[in-house]
């Protein structure tokens, strides 16, 4: 019996391997401005130099069972060309039963309360963590056209900037900004957040008049060399500022 739960958690484990691949392309037009919003994916965002998006990479939803209700559209409104993700009937996918048993360790997924009952009472009850809901593990990579205008606006991934030029603004509710710059070509820095903390080793960050503390929020500005404005800022998560030498 303890032999075919251990084969069920693998299977389960396998399962989660099952991914769809994006890739699409959407065309700009000069002087337009870029929005990407997004509340699921984890984002990479950079810049090239053609005068089109491109975006790259994996879907899962349950294990890739419900990978064909993740949709991108696009749309412009005035000047600005809006690109945002949905995942249609998100209310009526079936709900999954994800735990941890550390921190960092894999991920099992059970397809309901009685498979984690299962598998609880023979292996015991003891985990990290435990949720219950869409099993959902979206990454994308954007890259934009460079000195185009971006704001990018992300609810629960964490949005990861690099080589990047152009004007950038990056808000990313929950789950957080780890951005990498180079000191001398940027023009203005500003970084914020509510309930995270902000992380620097960028040089201008070691000066106490570039950071303002008051209870939980911590807001970060500076001008540091010559070029584009790039602000973060994650109410609830963290940002991180790095180094590029």
């Amino acid at each position: 019996m303890k032999l075919l739960s251990i084969m069920l958690v693998l299977l389960t484990v396998g399962a989660l391997q099952a991914q769809t691949t994006v890739n699409k392309t959407v065309p700009v037009q000069s002087g337009q401005k870029i929005k990407l919003m997004f509340d699921y994916p984890s984002i990479k965002v950079s810049t090239w130099d053609k005068n089109e998006i491109s975006i790259q990479g994996k879907v899962s939803i349950n294990g890739g069972e419900n990978d064909d209700a993740f949709v991108i559209q696009s749309k412009t409104s005035g000047n600005t060309l809006v690109i945002s993700s949905d995942i249609n009937g998100f209310k009526n996918l079936p709900q999954r039963i994800t735990i941890r048993e550390s921190k960092g360790s894999q991920k099992m997924v059970f397809r309901n309360k009685a498979e984690w009952k299962k598998y609880a009472d023979e292996h015991g009850r003891t985990y990290f963590m435990m949720n219950e809901g869409v099993d959902i593990d979206i990454t994308l990579e954007i890259k934009v056209p460079r000195n185009m205008e971006t704001l990018v606006d992300c609810v629960y991934g964490m949005v990861e900037v690099k080589d990047f030029v152009g004007p950038l603004t990056v808000k990313a509710t929950y789950g957080g900004v780890d951005a990498a710059l180079i000191e001398e070509t940027t023009g203005e820095l500003v970084a914020e957040t509510n309930y995270g903390h902000i992380y620097s080793d960028l040089n201008f960050s070691t000066q106490k008049k570039n950071v303002q503390e008051e209870d939980f929020h911590t807001y970060v500005s500076a001008k540091p060399g010559s070029g584009p404005k790039y602000s973060f800022e994650s109410q609830y998560g963290n940002v991180y500022l790095r180094k590029i030498n």
